[in-house]
Protein backbone atom coordinates (compact mmCIF):
# COMPACT_ATOMS: atom_id res chain seq x y z
CA UNK A 1 0.00 0.00 0.00
CA UNK A 2 3.03 2.52 0.95
CA UNK A 3 3.84 2.52 -2.69
CA UNK A 4 1.80 3.99 -5.04
CA UNK A 5 1.25 5.73 -8.39
CA UNK A 6 3.38 8.98 -8.00
CA UNK A 7 5.70 10.71 -5.10
CA UNK A 8 2.71 12.70 -3.83
CA UNK A 9 0.34 9.58 -3.41
CA UNK A 10 3.55 8.07 -1.34
CA UNK A 11 4.45 10.79 0.83
CA UNK A 12 0.64 11.34 1.87
CA UNK A 13 0.34 7.92 2.72
CA UNK A 14 3.97 7.83 4.92
CA UNK A 15 2.58 11.11 6.95
CA UNK A 16 -0.67 8.94 7.01
CA UNK A 17 1.32 6.06 9.29
CA UNK A 18 2.34 8.71 11.81
CA UNK A 19 1.39 7.81 15.05
CA UNK A 20 -1.26 5.01 13.52
CA UNK A 21 -1.53 1.34 13.90
CA UNK A 22 -1.97 -0.30 10.62
CA UNK A 23 -5.21 -0.55 10.24
CA UNK A 24 -5.58 3.09 11.01
CA UNK A 25 -3.62 4.07 8.03
CA UNK A 26 -5.54 2.26 6.07
CA UNK A 27 -8.78 3.59 6.89
CA UNK A 28 -7.40 7.06 6.31
CA UNK A 29 -6.07 6.18 2.94
CA UNK A 30 -9.73 4.61 2.23
CA UNK A 31 -11.26 7.99 3.01
CA UNK A 32 -8.95 10.37 1.24
CA UNK A 33 -9.53 7.91 -2.30
CA UNK A 34 -13.24 7.24 -1.59
CA UNK A 35 -14.28 11.08 -1.27
CA UNK A 36 -11.84 13.93 -2.47
CA UNK A 37 -10.18 11.17 -4.59
CA UNK A 38 -13.29 10.05 -6.12
CA UNK A 39 -12.08 6.32 -6.63
CA UNK A 40 -8.68 6.86 -6.77
CA UNK A 41 -5.62 8.56 -4.82
CA UNK A 42 -6.38 12.24 -4.64
CA UNK A 43 -4.30 15.01 -7.12
CA UNK A 44 -2.81 17.48 -4.66
CA UNK A 45 -5.13 20.06 -5.83
CA UNK A 46 -8.25 17.80 -4.50
CA UNK A 47 -6.96 17.52 -1.39
CA UNK A 48 -6.18 21.25 -1.04
CA UNK A 49 -9.91 22.03 -2.38
CA UNK A 50 -11.06 18.99 0.15
CA UNK A 51 -9.44 21.11 3.14
CA UNK A 52 -8.13 20.22 5.83
CA UNK A 53 -11.41 20.66 8.19
CA UNK A 54 -13.40 18.03 6.60
CA UNK A 55 -10.00 15.92 6.01
CA UNK A 56 -9.95 16.02 9.68
CA UNK A 57 -13.60 15.18 10.55
CA UNK A 58 -14.88 13.31 7.34
CA UNK A 59 -11.87 11.36 6.42
CA UNK A 60 -10.28 10.99 10.24
CA UNK A 61 -7.15 12.07 9.98
CA UNK A 62 -7.39 13.98 12.77
CA UNK A 63 -3.99 15.77 13.45
CA UNK A 64 -2.37 14.74 10.58
CA UNK A 65 -4.91 16.77 8.28
CA UNK A 66 -3.00 19.99 9.03
CA UNK A 67 0.53 18.19 8.35
CA UNK A 68 -1.03 17.04 5.19
CA UNK A 69 -2.34 20.55 3.79
CA UNK A 70 0.32 22.36 4.82
CA UNK A 71 3.07 20.07 3.28
CA UNK A 72 1.18 19.98 -0.29
CA UNK A 73 0.55 23.56 -0.36
CA UNK A 74 4.79 23.74 0.21
CA UNK A 75 5.46 21.38 -2.12
CA UNK A 76 3.09 22.85 -4.77
CA UNK A 77 4.12 26.31 -4.11
CA UNK A 78 7.99 25.16 -4.51
CA UNK A 79 7.47 23.42 -7.50
CA UNK A 80 9.10 19.97 -5.83
CA UNK A 81 5.96 18.09 -7.21
CA UNK A 82 4.08 18.50 -10.51
CA UNK A 83 0.20 19.18 -10.42
CA UNK A 84 -0.26 15.36 -11.20
CA UNK A 85 2.21 15.20 -7.61
CA UNK A 86 4.83 13.48 -9.56
CA UNK A 87 8.22 14.19 -7.36
CA UNK A 88 11.19 16.46 -9.18
CA UNK A 89 13.93 14.70 -7.16
CA UNK A 90 16.50 17.52 -7.62
CA UNK A 91 13.64 19.75 -5.47
CA UNK A 92 12.91 16.94 -2.56
CA UNK A 93 16.23 16.72 -1.30
CA UNK A 94 16.17 15.04 2.53
CA UNK A 95 16.95 18.25 4.24
CA UNK A 96 13.89 19.90 2.15
CA UNK A 97 11.91 17.01 2.99
CA UNK A 98 12.50 17.48 6.85
CA UNK A 99 11.48 21.04 6.70
CA UNK A 100 8.15 19.78 5.56
CA UNK A 101 5.62 19.55 8.40
CA UNK A 102 4.92 15.95 9.23
CA UNK A 103 7.77 15.01 8.31
CA UNK A 104 10.72 13.43 10.72
CA UNK A 105 13.55 11.97 9.95
CA UNK A 106 12.44 8.42 9.08
CA UNK A 107 9.88 9.65 6.37
CA UNK A 108 12.83 12.54 4.43
CA UNK A 109 14.68 8.87 4.39
CA UNK A 110 11.82 7.01 3.09
CA UNK A 111 10.66 9.15 0.84
CA UNK A 112 14.43 9.58 -0.76
CA UNK A 113 14.66 5.75 -0.73
CA UNK A 114 11.49 6.07 -3.72
CA UNK A 115 13.20 8.76 -5.49
CA UNK A 116 16.08 5.93 -5.48
CA UNK A 117 18.42 7.77 -3.08
CA UNK A 118 19.80 5.06 -1.27
CA UNK A 119 22.17 6.64 0.94
CA UNK A 120 19.94 6.50 4.03
CA UNK A 121 18.44 4.13 5.78
CA UNK A 122 14.76 4.91 7.31
CA UNK A 123 15.06 4.15 10.79
CA UNK A 124 11.92 2.95 12.87
CA UNK A 125 12.00 0.84 15.46
CA UNK A 126 12.36 -2.85 13.35
CA UNK A 127 15.54 -1.25 12.45
CA UNK A 128 16.49 -0.31 15.18
CA UNK A 129 15.97 -3.52 16.77
CA UNK A 130 16.74 -5.53 14.10
CA UNK A 131 20.71 -4.14 14.08
CA UNK A 132 20.77 -4.11 18.02
CA UNK A 133 19.90 -8.03 17.59
CA UNK A 134 22.12 -9.13 14.40
CA UNK A 135 25.11 -6.63 14.97
CA UNK A 136 25.06 -5.28 18.34
CA UNK A 137 24.91 -1.76 16.79
CA UNK A 138 23.18 1.21 16.78
CA UNK A 139 22.16 2.62 12.74
CA UNK A 140 24.86 5.10 13.03
CA UNK A 141 27.68 3.03 13.95
CA UNK A 142 26.02 0.66 11.19
CA UNK A 143 26.47 2.99 8.57
CA UNK A 144 29.81 4.29 9.71
CA UNK A 145 31.17 0.40 9.71
CA UNK A 146 29.54 0.03 6.14
CA UNK A 147 30.80 3.25 4.66
CA UNK A 148 32.53 1.43 1.43
CA UNK A 149 28.43 0.87 0.52
CA UNK A 150 28.32 4.90 0.05
CA UNK A 151 25.28 5.76 -1.56
CA UNK A 152 23.77 2.41 -1.70
CA UNK A 153 23.72 1.91 2.32
CA UNK A 154 19.65 1.10 2.19
CA UNK A 155 20.23 -1.93 -0.61
CA UNK A 156 23.36 -3.10 1.27
CA UNK A 157 20.99 -3.36 4.62
CA UNK A 158 17.99 -5.02 2.55
CA UNK A 159 20.51 -7.35 1.26
CA UNK A 160 21.65 -8.14 4.65
CA UNK A 161 18.25 -8.66 6.15
CA UNK A 162 16.99 -10.49 3.08
CA UNK A 163 20.08 -12.70 3.52
CA UNK A 164 19.29 -12.76 7.14
CA UNK A 165 15.70 -14.36 6.06
CA UNK A 166 16.41 -16.78 3.72
CA UNK A 167 19.05 -18.40 5.86
CA UNK A 168 16.79 -18.63 9.05
CA UNK A 169 14.29 -20.27 6.43
CA UNK A 170 16.52 -22.87 5.16
CA UNK A 171 17.54 -23.61 8.64
CA UNK A 172 14.02 -23.96 10.03
CA UNK A 173 13.07 -26.48 7.09
CA UNK A 174 15.97 -28.47 7.35
CA UNK A 175 15.23 -29.33 11.07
Amino acid sequence: MLRGSCFYEDFIKTVLTINANWSATCRMVAALVAEPGEGVFPNPQAVLDYGEERMRERGKLGFRARSVIAATRRVLDDGAITVDGNGIPDRLSYDYLLGLSGVGPYAAAHRRVLLHDFSRIPIDTSVVAYLRAKYGCDPAEFAVTRSQWGPYLVLGYRMARLSDKLAQAARSSSE
